[in-house]
């Protein structure tokens, strides 16, 4: 039979544990979103995790208007833009997103963007292959893109930086508005163009750009993974009064 200290040293263990599980067990905090976009020629706002897409936001098909979206979403998703051009003249993502919870603003120029291509543009296919509805189907294939850049398995070799050309207001959309004059012009350089927002150019579409929503400064990619203060604390508590009991149990014995 275990002896009393086995006992209380198999409580103790328990505790700890179930303090700590409940402790990480709490669901994501919700992001309040605002953003504002417009892309040369279309596009499709979803997001999700890192590993797959789960809502999507809109889509639009004019890149001489400016969508606004205000949405919320789990603090440790992303936001996945799939674009595409028609390869003539010009290509570009423009976007102004700001975290309503934090303050936080950032733009489609931000370093912490990433970008993939796919190598899927198919001109025979509804807005040449790209998934842009929430169907089940367009999840799946916008899911399937995300792994596979996840894997390093697709033209671009997985994510990449995106590449920056003009600021908003310049030539040839002039200003887009509801987006800051600050906002950049971006797009995937395939063939090493310093701006491949001009001239027209299949860089390897359809593309699909994304970011996570808690991006913040000098914190590319969203905070590290590291314990946060209710387990810290739940773990302090529970080895505290274990030796508090540890100590009586002694008293009692002797």
């Amino acid at each position: 039979m275990p002896t009393i200290c086995n006992k209380t040293s198999i409580f103790l263990s328990a505790c700890l544990l179930g303090s700590m599980v409940s402790a990480t067990a709490l669901p994501a905090k919700a992001v309040n979103v605002k953003a504002s976009i417009t892309v040369d020629n279309s596009y499709a706002l979803y997001y999700g995790t890192g590993s797959s897409a789960t809502n999507i936001v809109g889509n639009d098909f004019n890149w001489m208007t400016t969508e606004v979206y205000n949405f919320n979403l789990p603090s440790s998703n992303y936001l996945y833009v799939v674009t595409v051009s028609d390869i003539s003249g010009a290509q570009g993502f423009l976007g102004q997103f700001e975290n309503l919870d934090t303050g936080y603003k950032f733009y489609s120029n931000d370093p912490q963007w990433q970008v993939t291509a796919t190598g899927h543009r198919d001109a025979t296919l509804p807005n040449f292959g790209a998934p842009y509805t929430g169907t089940p189907a367009d999840i799946a294939l916008l899911t399937a893109e995300i792994l596979a850049a996840n894997g390093g398995g697709n033209p671009s070799n997985g994510w990449v930086a995106t590449s920056a050309g003009p600021f908003n207001g310049s030539f040839p959309w002039g200003s887009r508005p509801s987006i800051d004059s600050t906002a950049r012009w971006v797009w995937y350089s395939s063939n090493g163009d310093l701006d491949p927002t001009t001239p027209g150019f299949n860089h390897d579409e359809w593309l699909v750009f994304r970011i996570r929503i808690d991006a913040s400064p000098n914190q590319p990619f969203g905070p590290q993974s590291v314990p946060g203060p209710l387990p810290v604390l739940g773990a302090a508590s529970a080895w505290a009064w274990s030796r508090r009991l540890r100590s009586r149990i002694r008293s009692l014995s002797s």
